[in-house]
């Protein structure tokens, strides 16, 4: 009802009608109340003998309007309409032929007059439904259907074995679970004697067709074998789903465990832990290629600086544990940036030579670091400055549309804007350099990236926000034997001032600040260098980070201090020229930025550095 008609308010019982009949769910209708109560009244006439106006009423004397009823009903409820039918057949026989008492006048014409209100067809489905063939065959009697069709399928029904033919009734009208039912009950009773295994591998063919796997669970509870059957094909139809995790737990869950899909689901998913578990559960040795081949997955993973370093330890451990490789165990403890356990490795293996590796990784990856830091540094300021501009192009924007939320629409007409700044922004492509750093001698770069491990290994694995590793060892082939090829970029039209332009000015803040696996990793490293006689190298790395803190923070402050000012002075105008200066505008990313700042040092190192240096 639409309400902007009236012209008074709406009655409180019109709008609690409305809201009634708006929660009325569709089995609880209108139609289908008003078919309850008037079917329920005729029925207790019948039952009483009498109706309200004292008429002698006989048993079926409502038949066709209670018919109506259950058929008017949505959905129609004709196994209710077909029951009543039949109780309403004569008893005995008919006639000299002794013929079924559902093919009498009476049972004819009252199917008939159900298929008035409902599709033959439909009636047909229903009677079938019910397992009563002797129904079916008198409602299909003066029907369209073909006799040459249903009248042998209606005898073959009949002689079959109970369980058997409300089977196959089943599969007819797509009620598979109902149908499994029964096809087990079958194998149960009536097919004994038949070969347990064929009808195992039925069953089984139709749990898989139909995804019925949970049922056939149920079913087959107390049958261990049938059970540990229809795990493995969840499990295979998991792996076939793309869903690893899932078909690990289940063959592992099978009694016995199935390990041959343990194993190859645990490939899949990357879990090289349960891998090599099913291969020494299985009595099984671990050859020099499957080796290989983890280690190659594990350690071409991309992912953050934390999962990469993770990585890196697994596949050292892998080495180590299977393989008994410790000169390509250090190198992948290198890559991880944990110097003190490739330290410890290497001395517990009696490899000196391999301590000083260790120490040289730390010192070639300090240098990497400062490198990064001074880019960082350049890159952080350049973009905050512009930050400043456009952060006031957006603030006035909002202020002009009213609004809190921002629209596409503001972009067009933020761009007049674009006259207030002239600073270029080719310098911010830099912030490409992610927000952590690679391995030995080279600086990270974000990308998002999906690997294709190499032919020996079947490892899938996918990374997002990845960091490129350019550690070259013999179980990490990135980036080797290719040529680099440039790729066109289309550069698209961006408009100065404008949202897009404020994203990237965030992302660019935001992956300029080392994150907490960074700086963990350059205090963890310079406490290395301290513990390993490199001092001056120590110092340097403490001092570019110290300094690029610096930097952030007097970037920051004076970005804020100017905001201010600038704010004040606004202000200012505002009250001078009668303008609305209550209200504060601000762009929903200002907090975040505002709040940027370096985690500093531990203080047990700038104390330790303090009195060696």
């Amino acid at each position: 009802m639409d309400t902007t008609l009236w012209k008074y308010p709406v009655p409180t019982w019109i709008r609690r009608e409305t809201i009634e009949l708006r929660k009325t769910t569709e089995s609880d209708s209108k139609v289908n109340r008003v078919c309850k109560k008037v079917r329920e009244v005729m029925m207790n006439a019948e039952k009483e003998g009498t109706a309200s106006s004292g008429i002698i009423v006989k048993e079926g004397h409502y038949l066709l309007p209670i018919l109506s009823t259950f058929a008017k009903e949505e959905p129609p409820k004709l196994e209710e309409a077909l029951k009543l039918i039949k109780n309403n057949a004569p008893e005995g026989t008919i006639g000299k032929r002794k013929k079924s008492p559902l093919l009498s006048e009476k049972v004819q014409s009252s199917i008939q007059y159900l298929a008035f209100l409902a599709d033959y067809q439909l009636i047909f489905d229903t009677a079938i439904g019910m397992y009563d063939f002797s129904l079916a065959k008198a409602v299909a009697r003066h029907s369209q259907l073909d006799p040459k069709i249903y009248l042998p399928q209606l005898k073959r029904w009949r002689e079959q074995p109970e369980a058997t033919a409300r089977y196959e009734v089943d599969v007819k009208l797509k009620r598979y679970e109902s149908a499994l039912r029964h096809l087990v009950l079958a194998g149960q009773t009536e097919e004994a004697d038949a070969d347990p295994d064929v009808h195992l591998t039925k069953c089984l063919k139709f749990v898989e067709e139909h995804l019925l796997h949970k049922l056939g669970l149920e079913l087959f509870k107390d049958d261990r074998t049938s059970r540990r059957s229809i795990m493995i094909s969840l499990g295979e139809r998991f792996l076939s789903d793309r869903k690893p995790e899932e078909a690990l737990a289940i063959f592992l869950a099978a009694e016995p465990r199935h390990l041959d899909g343990a194993k190859r689901a645990s490939r899949i998913c990357g879990d090289w832990r349960t891998y090599f578990a099913c291969f020494a559960e299985a009595g099984e040795e671990v050859d020099s290629e499957q080796i290989s081949a983890t280690v190659e997955a594990i350690s071409s993973k991309f992912g953050t600086m934390r999962e990469q370093q993770d990585n890196y330890i697994a596949a050292a451990t892998i080495l180590l544990d299977y393989a008994h490789d410790v000169a390509d165990a250090i190198d992948m403890l290198i890559s991880a940036h944990t110097w003190a356990e490739g330290k410890r490795v290497a001395y517990l293996n009696e490899r000196p030579d391999l301590a000083k590796k260790v120490v040289n990784g730390a010192v070639s990856y300090a240098r990497t670091c400062i490198e990064d830091l001074s880019e960082r540094t350049s890159t952080f300021t350049t973009a905050n400055r512009r930050y400043a501009d456009v952060i006031v192009l957006r603030r006035d924007a909002i202020k002009e549309t009213g609004e809190a939320g921002l629209s596409e629409h503001l972009d067009d007409s933020a761009s007049v804007f674009s006259m207030h700044s002239t600073a270029s922004n080719t310098s911010l492509s830099s912030c490409a350099s992610g927000s952590s750093i690679g391995t030995v001698g080279s600086v990270g770069t974000v990308a998002s990236t999906v690997i294709s491990v190499g032919a020996r290994s079947t490892f899938s694995l996918v990374g997002n926000d990845s960091t490129l590793i350019k550690h070259k060892s013999k179980f990490n082939k990135i980036g080797r034997d290719k040529k680099k090829k440039k790729r066109r970029q289309k550069k698209g039209k961006r408009k100065a001032g404008s949202e897009e332009e404020l994203n990237e000015l965030v992302a660019t803040l935001k992956h300029s600040c080392p994150d907490n696996n960074y700086v963990q990793v350059i205090n963890e490293t310079i406490t290395f260098l301290l513990q390993s006689e490199k001092l001056s190298m120590a110092r340097l790395l403490l001092e570019s980070y110290q300094d690029f803190d610096a930097t952030v923070s007097q970037s920051q402050t004076a970005r804020l201090d100017k905001d201010i000012l600038n704010r004040e002075e606004q202000e200012k105008i505002d009250r001078k020229e009668g303008r609305n200066f209550e209200v504060f505008y601000q762009h929903p990313c200002e907090n975040d930025i505002n709040a940027i700042r370096c985690l500093p040092i531990k203080e047990c190192i700038q104390h330790a550095i303090g009195f060696l240096l």
